[in-house]
């Protein structure tokens, strides 16, 4: 009987893979070396993994080797921002009069935390001489000030991100599971109010309590279809640019393969031109049985990850016998 090595309450992604595993009458044990699958399959290259979890990083990959994946963005930081907007300023000075919106974004931190939008330059100077920021690295980045909307059911727009979930091993490629999710704001879009941000920032947990989103399966909306190549084709580039950074991050050896989960998130304008946002290593999945998603997206997804990636590394399958259906290869 093959075994696992999972602690469930470590993260939702190990405990989703204990919970499926655990439906293919696998067994846990509490000693990982008899595992067939552990927690060491999972511990990716932390140096590649952070190459797409931080904004920062994320945006130097984009801007090397793919620029126009990503909306206009600099690397601020507590000693480079006054040049960083000086130069902001010298760059784009047919744009001080208008209303070219920025974006200010903590590089390590998720969820929407600590978040601020700008509509001027002299807003940004302002908060950045303030005592009571948030520090460190961030990316300022301009901000989709026209994002595609769908309409509620007062006829309103409302804003939404588009999340994809990608697997990276180390010893196969990089796949794409062609379902996600839609995170449509509750609050209907508001282009001249920054100070509420709830209709702006797309994110699930932006404010404790709170539902801020309401989360749709992206195949109940017609309109992913023709998004979805453009979608797929931003992935592969962000691979590539991967492969030539790191030029060895896929290896032949069956006794080292490891895997990592991400969530990448997508924007979409008024013109329907997609942006890459950011990427998130080992999402929080839900674990409770009642979530909206759990029957219509994380089910079959769970299992697809067991049978493509979890039972071919617990039997040490050749390579050449994986199918990876429906999982799409994005090198």
């Amino acid at each position: 009987m093959p075994r696992y090595f999972l602690r469930k309450n470590r993260s939702p992604t190990y405990y989703n893979l204990a919970k499926y595993l655990s439906e293919k009458n696998w067994r846990s044990t509490i000693m990982p070396f008899f595992a067939n699958f552990s927690e060491k399959n999972l511990d990716y290259n932390h140096e590649i993994a952070n190459q797409l979890e931080f904004k920062n990083k994320l945006a130097e990959l984009a801007q090397t080797y793919c620029p126009d994946i990503i909306p206009e963005t600099k690397l601020i930081n507590d000693q480079n921002y006054p040049f960083i907007l000086k130069k902001i300023q010298k760059d784009n000075s047919s744009y001080l009069l208008s209303n070219k919106i920025w974006i200010l974004k903590p590089a390590l931190l998720n969820n929407g935390q600590h978040i601020k939008i700008f509509n001027n330059i002299e807003n940004i100077k302002t908060h950045f001489l303030s005592t009571k920021r948030m520090g460190g690295e961030h990316v300022l980045q301009e901000y989709i000030a026209s994002p595609h909307l769908l309409k509620g059911p007062k006829n309103e727009g409302h804003k939404y991100s588009i999340r994809m979930f990608m697997v990276l091993t180390n010893y196969d490629g990089a796949f794409l599971y062609p379902n996600g999710y839609f995170n449509i704001a509750v609050t209907p879009y508001n282009a001249s109010n920054f100070d509420n941000l709830t209709s702006h920032i797309t994110n699930e947990h932006l404010q404790e309590g709170r539902v801020n989103v309401i989360q749709i399966p992206t195949f109940r909306y017609d309109l992913f279809k023709p998004l979805y190549p453009a979608l797929k084709h931003i992935l592969t580039r962000i691979i590539s640019g991967l492969l030539i950074k790191y030029p060895d991050m896929y290896i032949s050896d069956t006794k080292s393969r490891k895997l990592a989960i991400f969530g990448m998130d997508f924007m979409v304008d008024a013109n329907q031109k997609i942006w890459l946002i950011e990427a998130n290593h080992a999402p929080c999945f839900p674990i409770t049985a009642d979530h909206d998603l759990q029957n219509s997206l994380y089910a079959d997804f769970w299992r697809a990850m067991i049978e493509n990636f979890v039972l071919p590394i617990g039997k040490k399958s050749a390579l050449q016998l994986i199918n990876y259906q429906p999982f799409e290869r994005l090198n």
